[in-house]
Parts: C-alpha cells; sequence; structure tokens
C-alpha cells in the first residue's frame, strides 16, 4: 500500500477539519463542477445540525492557486519547492496558505452572554509531509477567529489509506489546540442576569477527530466524493455550557464534473 501527496489526483481537494489532502498542482488548469450535499453542527457544541444542498466547483491552475467550494480560496506553494528544472527540491513537502470561512453561532443557540462573532473570513497556513510511503502528516495553522479576531487554532493530524481495489480509502486522526481568544469566541459566555452560567476558557486542546474519505470515478469525466468526519470535544470546549454534545458529526458527498 502507498499513500501519496497525490494519490487523490484527479479529484477535487478534500478538508478535514482545518487539514487538506489536496493534489500537487496540475501541468494544465483544471475545472471541476456539480452539486454537493452537506451537514455540520449548528453552532459549536450544538447537537441541532444544518443541511445544505449546494452547487459545487473547484479550480486549480500550474501555479498553485486553488478556489473550491470545498477548500474556500488558496496557493498551494509546491511549484516554489522546484529547482529550475523542475524537480522539486523537496519532493515529500507540500505547503501553502488559503482564506476558509468559520460559521458563526446562530441567534437560536446564542442564549444571553453568549459571545456571537457571526460567520467570517479567516485564514490558514497549512503543510503536509510524506513522512513514510503509507504516512501522511499534516498541520494547519488558522488565524483570525474570536470576537476580536485575535483567536488561532492549530491542527495536527495523520493520514493513511486503505486499498479497495484501484482507489484508497483515507482514514485520518487529527487533534485541535486553540488559544483562549478562539475558544471563547466558540463557547465563551458573559456574566448575564438571567444566562447561563459565565465561561472564559484559556487555551488547551479543543477537539480530537477521526476522517474518513473516498473518491470514485464513475468515468473519465464524471467521479463522486465523499467525506464524513467525526470530531469530540475536549476539555474545556467540552465542559461549556452552550455544549450540549461532545461528539461533533459532519459529512459533505459531491458530484463531479471534469471540463
Amino acid at each position: 500500500m502507498c499513500l501519496t501527496l497525490g494519490a487523490w489526483s484527479g479529484s477535487p481537494a478534500q478538508a478535514a477539519g482545518t487539514l487538506l489532502l489536496i493534489d500537487a498542482p496540475p501541468a494544465q488548469p483544471t475545472l471541476s463542477a456539480g452539486v454537493t450535499t452537506r451537514a455540520w453542527p449548528a453552532a459549536p457544541g450544538a447537537r441541532q445540525q444544518d443541511h445544505a444542498l449546494l452547487p459545487a466547483f473547484d479550480y486549480a491552475t500550474p501555479s498553485g492557486f486553488f478556489a473550491s467550494t470545498d477548500d474556500s480560496i488558496g496557493w498551494n506553494l509546491a511549484p516554489l519547492l522546484m529547482d529550475e528544472q523542475g524537480v522539486k527540491d523537496w519532493p515529500d513537502w507540500q505547503m501553502g496558505a488559503r482564506l476558509w470561512p468559520q460559521w458563526g453561532r446562530p441567534q437560536r443557540l446564542a442564549p444571553a452572554g453568549a459571545q456571537r462573532t457571526g460567520t467570517r473570513v479567516t485564514g490558514e497556513l497549512f503543510a503536509n509531509v510524506q513522512a513514510l510511503p503509507f504516512l501522511l502528516l499534516q498541520s494547519g495553522m488558522s488565524f483570525g477567529s474570536g470576537q476580536h479576531r485575535d483567536g488561532a487554532q492549530l491542527e495536527l493530524g495523520a493520514t493513511s489509506g486503505i486499498p479497495l481495489g484501484d482507489e484508497l480509502i483515507g482514514i485520518g486522526l487529527a487533534a485541535s489546540y486553540a488559544n483562549a481568544a478562539h475558544l471563547r469566541g466558540s463557547f465563551g459566555v458573559g456574566p448575564v442576569a438571567g444566562g447561563p452560567p459565565a465561561w472564559q476558557p484559556s487555551r488547551g486542546w479543543q477537539d480530537w477527530s477521526l476522517a474518513i474519505s473516498m473518491d470514485h470515478k464513475l468515468s473519465a469525466d464524471w467521479s463522486i466524493s465523499g467525506q464524513w468526519l467525526g470530531a469530540r470535544l475536549l476539555g474545556a470546549a467540552a465542559r461549556a455550557p452552550l455544549t450540549q454534545t461532545r461528539f461533533q458529526p459532519s459529512y459533505t458527498v459531491s458530484l463531479w464534473r471534469k471540463f
């Protein structure tokens, strides 16, 4: 079994939490479009889920630029790791940056005193390394969350694969650590009469997660991809008054056509 940075080559990139499974930049610009259905927790720690059926697109260029409904807008810096002959100086590495949305806490799930930051765009730096033929180590450092945009979160993970014919089922484990501003923006409660107990967590581990990902080619132009992510809140996030359940599942299933 061999899991490589290009194991999902030809398919749109996928994200697990803040971690990316992303292809090397293509030799020519690529465009895929389709439809995606997804579900995610309605708010951090919520038992209720939101669901959506949305159009999907994925665009990538040889320079490393990508724009996708799965992964937002970013830049894969892999071409900068190549020498003048086009050979990668760091063949086992992949790194870059992207902008992506962080969903806010809706009014219906925000009691008196809860911080309501709303949906906003945050930034992330990511880096992946092929540690072994069957093991991909991943990291993502995001920033810009929290009430005053001073929140930060680090996620570390590892992905391997289970062969299924000519394809792979990706299995990933990850854990995230956040500063106080991020945790308070997601789970914090101020002292308000008649509201839940005040809760102002400090920095600490936020969750650990298991992700299962797969792509399947239906034909030369059509494919289907899916990902399920099960996260379990830890520490202050798990104990927060706003947390209804520690288990936070989400999924996305997409049908793609390559143009």
